[in-house]
């Protein structure tokens, strides 16, 4: 805890300046850290730009983080394409976050092996070309790093649904650490760094398999957010209030590092025993985001997608609130909007030209 509050304690020093109101201005960009509780993220499900017009225009204040999916095993032509989305999210207005899953082919085509595969330099060709393609967008236009970068490596990693995960059978959590280890040290090998990208671990609330977190952890030195994932849906056992979803892991992960908490996926369906029931959905996402307060959590990214269910709080298949946006009714959950209008859930920065202050990036407001 004290070597991250040194460090914290340092770059402050070196980026800001506080002036006698108590105002901290970054240098890197033009804005203020403000006072909040936490950053607002999203992933949308279809065409990014327009969906996050429409979902805004709702919510009235641009999220922070934006999240975008991809594999390591992309071709260049893909991870052009993946590149060429973060860019759209940038100019945008958010920082995106790049959930990057090391997979070749589909998640069942994908060798679970591939923890130590690719900790053993099998794949360095791949983990390359991200680095290359990464260095020379976040060099875009500047001649130097200028954009910024969440990237979470690896999710989800005590769960067997994840061929890199150990309890998929044929790989150890040592071999996960190796892994992410490695594929950090050779992405920021271009003179990247914490300015730029900002690294997450995360684990799934629930996972499967017997292993303790803390097993999979990569290191302080490695790792700038611990993420967490979890959903509530009645079909996975029942309906769980978010303390009894995400309790137990975040007391592993703080058993073991001090860095900000990320809850970088969460939905909750309406289905219950009885059938569906948007109302009690409404209240437990405002009992999420209580909770989140309570625990000092620093980021949500709200996952508005139908996949298993419908998670999705804007454009549902249902919701507790209906609006009109170009003559369509649109289904939503009021209580996502009352939780985004407050002054301290912290959208994208207004002015600071690399969307987040220094200090928001890393998590210390």
């Amino acid at each position: 805890m004290e070597r991250r509050r040194f460090l914290g304690l340092v770059a402050a020093s070196a980026g800001t300046t506080v002036g006698g109101a108590g105002i901290v201005r970054s240098v890197a960009g033009t804005g203020e850290t403000r006072t909040g509780d936490f950053l607002a993220g999203v992933s949308i499900q279809r065409s990014p730009v327009r969906s996050l017009d429409r979902f805004e225009q709702w919510t009235g204040k641009p999220h922070a983080v934006v999240v975008q999916y991809a594999t390591l095993g992309q071709s260049e032509e893909e991870i052009a394409q993946t590149v060429s989305s973060l860019e759209s999210i940038w100019q945008h207005g958010h920082v995106p976050m790049l959930v990057l899953e090391p997979t070749f082919g589909t998640k069942t085509e994908t060798s679970t092996t591939i923890s130590r595969d690719i900790a053993d330099g099998k794949h360095d060709d791949s983990v390359d070309a991200w680095r290359d393609a990464l260095t020379k967008w976040m060099r875009r236009g500047w001649g130097r790093p200028d954009r910024r970068l969440f990237l979470e490596f690896a999710p989800e990693m005590n769960g067997d649904w994840v061929p890199w995960g150990a309890p998929a059978g044929d790989s150890t959590p040592d071999d996960y650490v190796a892994m992410f280890r490695h594929v950090h040290r050779r992405v920021m090998s271009n003179g990247l760094d914490s300015s730029n990208i900002q690294w997450i671990w995360g684990p799934n609330a629930g996972g499967r398999g017997g292993i303790p977190i803390p097993d999979y952890y990569p290191g302080d030195d490695v790792v700038d957010w611990a993420g967490v994932n979890g959903y509530n849906w009645w079909n996975w056992v029942s309906w769980f209030a978010p303390p009894k979803i995400y309790g137990k892991a975040l007391k592993q992960i703080r058993s073991v590092t001090d860095a900000p908490i990320a809850i970088t996926e969460v939905g909750c369906s309406t289905e219950v025993d009885s059938g569906n029931d948007p109302e009690r959905k409404g209240a437990w996402i405002t009992e999420l985001y209580d909770y989140v307060r309570t625990e000092d959590v620093k980021m949500v990214c709200w996952f508005n997608h139908t996949k298993e269910t419908d998670w999705r709080v804007f454009d549902s298949v249902r919701g507790t609130d209906e609006i009109t946006q170009d003559g369509e009714t649109v289904h939503v959950y009021n209580a996502y909007r009352q939780e985004m209008t407050k002054s301290t859930t912290l959208g994208a920065h207004p002015v600071d030209r690399r969307r987040l202050t220094d200090r928001e990036f890393r998590g210390e407001f």
